[in-house]
């Protein structure tokens, strides 16, 4: 089967080595490569013949929406769509396509490992044919797809992004420092990081981008980003893949 992956680094990488190893014909393009293989031309010819886009890019919806645009001019009318409704719903992003009956919803957070759960959720015009060929796509990945409620979030990134964002707070306000904060929260000894590792290992752009997503869909002060993060994300302090966020790491 041919894939095509467009997103954002890390969310883009950990499902493209879930579709190689899946034995798919695979190309994953980060956000900036794609939007630079637009303009010189040569993506159409990626694009042709694709069964399945993957779109993952949940920082900005403007750039979502833009490259999704970019994705339904050179995808074919029956290629499955499945786009990450972290930051917006599978609906809103339809919207942004011809032929909304195969786009299809799904939710994952990073670290992404085969046998994980992987929502899935139908817009308002997806169709049933769809919905069964992306579940059976997530199962072929090793995955198991659970079918949720179409929203922004969806389940697991609504609450892993408030359970990050009130452990912002907490640092912002002086409660603890960065290390006591991911030591006291940690979850459980098989969570993969505490609070703020997790979110310098997703992205703070990515977290950002969720929780705006969610507050501007549910108007709900809870998923209002702690200024904190707005200001780390404004200074280019984006976790990881920058070397800085809450920790320093080496490049």
């Amino acid at each position: 089967m041919k894939v095509v992956i467009a997103g954002e680094h890390p969310f883009a990488a950990e499902v493209g080595k879930l579709c190689r190893n899946a034995g798919h014909d695979t190309k994953m393009y980060l956000v900036e490569d794609f939007m630079d293989a637009v303009d010189s031309g040569y993506i159409m010819t990626d694009l042709e013949d694709v069964d399945v886009a993957i779109e993952l890019h949940n920082e900005s919806q403007n750039a979502k929406q833009e490259l999704l645009m970019w994705l339904s001019k050179s995808l074919s009318m029956d290629c499955l769509v499945l786009t990450s409704a972290i930051a917006t719903s599978t609906t809103q992003a339809a919207t942004w396509m011809p032929n909304q009956h195969r786009v299809v919803g799904f939710g994952v957070m990073p670290p992404i490992a085969t046998g994980g759960v992987v929502e899935v959720a139908a817009g308002l015009n997806t169709s049933n044919d769809s919905m069964i060929w992306a579940k059976e796509f997530w199962e072929g990945l090793g995955m198991l797809p659970i079918t949720v409620q179409d929203c922004a979030g969806l389940v697991r990134a609504r609450s892993i992004s408030s359970y990050i964002n009130e452990a912002i707070g907490a640092y912002a306000e002086g409660s603890a420092s960065i290390q006591e904060i991911d030591q006291i929260m940690k979850i459980s000894p098989e969570a993969p990081y505490g609070p703020l590792a997790w979110a310098d290992y997703i992205g703070l752009d990515a977290i950002l981008g969720i929780l705006k997503g969610l507050h501007d869909e549910r108007g709900e002060d809870r998923y209002r980003p702690n200024p904190l993060l707005r200001r780390m994300v404004l200074s280019g302090r984006l976790g990881r893949k920058t070397g800085e966020g809450f920790y320093r790491y080496k490049q």
